[in-house]
């Protein structure tokens, strides 16, 4: 799945058998948004890689029992998780020798510091975007993301990264407001795309998608009055406007949540229905490929693809 592959990028260098050098090594866990985090950055455990990495030399295979601020907590180094043995709450773990002082984008308590694969990263601006070199992994996951889920044939001239703190952090808060309402661990998401034109693609990094405008000027609104994303993109490109050739794509991450299908009149996801149940609207509800999304929030526009048409 493309999210989890993003999210592993900023530890590419994974477990290595024989550790011979001097570099320390770091322990991390798999936040609700996907992304990962120093153990030691968890506001609700004292653990550190330092501990993790001394029981971790003394049997790799094996499963410990730590007391922490927030309970017991099970380690299996074998299995690389860790479970909350009160409330049964599981969580990945990894080991990496990465050497940085950690990194958060914290869903769980939202913090000001951006995803750890981002790059440069400037807090004054509202958004950078940045041209992913095309043998970086981060292109070519995305590439094989496009080509095959996507089913994306034209020629790709470029992909680019939004970086937009705002607007992840909404994100992030969206979700774990959504899982917190669901009594879920965890909520449905996907990478979906949206046709446009090029004009609009910095009103949608600066200020993200405008579904209230999308239920203005949308003429055919099939599945309801919000912004319409494809599960394809060769689906998504009937939308997006010719300028010499050049069409643009926008990559989103999306929170999809528990859908149902949608109405030409449905201006959220649950008109007619008496509870808040469902988080979006697609064209299909067992196997859909169009979503429509009516809270801007529960979308993170994620990369800017620039292909030539056929």
């Amino acid at each position: 799945m493309l999210c989890e592959e993003l999210a592993a990028l900023a530890l590419e260098d994974e477990v290595e058998y024989m550790d011979t050098s001097e570099t320390p090594w770091y322990w991390y866990y798999k936040a609700k948004c996907g992304v990962w985090h120093r153990v030691e950055d968890d506001p609700k455990s004292f653990m550190s890689s330092d501990d993790l990495e001394r029981y971790y030399h003394r049997n790799p295979q094996g499963v410990i029992i730590m007391n922490t601020a927030g309970g017991e907590i099970q380690i299996n180094f074998a299995a690389s998780t860790q479970i909350h043995l009160k409330t049964g709450k599981e969580k990945r773990i990894k080991r990496s020798f990465q050497t940085d002082t950690g990194f958060r984008c914290k869903c769980d308590e939202i913090s000001q510091s951006p995803p750890a694969h981002w790059n440069d990263f400037d807090s004054e601006t509202p958004y950078q975007i940045f041209s992913l070199r095309k043998d970086s992994s981060e292109y070519q996951i995305v590439e094989r993301f496009v080509r095959g889920d996507g089913l994306l044939h034209d020629p790709i001239i470029s992909i680019k990264r939004i970086q937009n703190l705002d607007l992840w952090e909404l994100f992030c808060r969206k979700k774990v407001q959504l899982m917190r309402i669901r009594g879920q661990s965890d909520i449905k998401e996907q990478m979906l795309f949206h046709g446009t034109d090029a004009k609009n693609v910095h009103s949608i990094c600066t200020f993200n998608f405008n579904c209230r405008l999308s239920e203005k000027k949308r003429k055919a609104h099939v599945y309801g009055k919000g912004t319409y994303f494809a599960k394809h993109a060769s689906h998504a490109i009937k939308y997006s406007n010719t300028r010499q050739g050049t069409k643009v794509l926008l990559l989103a991450r999306v929170i999809v949540g528990k859908y149902k299908r949608g109405h030409s009149d449905d201006c959220t996801p649950n008109d007619d229905q008496d509870e808040n149940i469902h988080d979006s609207c697609v064209d299909d509800a067992l196997y859909p490929k169009i979503f429509v999304i009516f809270d801007s929030n529960q979308i993170y526009p994620e990369y800017v693809l620039e292909y030539r048409s056929n």
